[in-house]
């Protein structure tokens, strides 16, 4: 799927959630998830080469994959949850949305752990 076949199905979605918000507000909104979806799947598709590359990349200069499976999870977490948060802000859930951030900062926050442990690991060894 090409940018320009994503933006005209997009704007296919958009056209329907007007027509169906004056009808049925209810229907209206699996329009914006088909459209959310149509972005999300397209996204995914697009990254999968730019991932493989920063592997190989990661691969041939020697990081620990450690890091960057955690660096790479965390920006997952963090545009899939804004991702969500404004697709539900947009059907008029802020409760909904506040909730997702809050699970997104956790689960950010777990995903760390290994890093910090690392942290922590470094400075015993240099006060030691």
């Amino acid at each position: 799927m090409s940018i320009y076949q994503l933006l005209a199905a997009v704007i296919a979605c958009l056209i329907a959630f007007l027509l169906l918000k004056n009808f049925n507000e209810k229907f209206a909104v699996f329009a914006t998830i088909a459209g959310a979806a149509l972005i999300l799947f397209y996204v995914c598709t697009k990254l999968s080469s730019v991932l493989d590359f920063i592997q190989h990349l990661s691969d041939s200069a020697g990081i620990n994959n450690t890091y960057f499976r955690v660096v790479l999870k965390g920006l997952a977490v963090c545009y899939l949850g804004e991702f969500t948060v404004s697709a539900c802000r947009d059907c008029g859930q802020s409760g909904w949305a506040d909730k997702v951030e809050l699970a997104c900062r956790c689960t950010l926050l777990v995903l760390a752990i290994p890093l910090f442990e690392d942290f922590l690991d470094v400075i015993v060894g240099l006060l030691e």
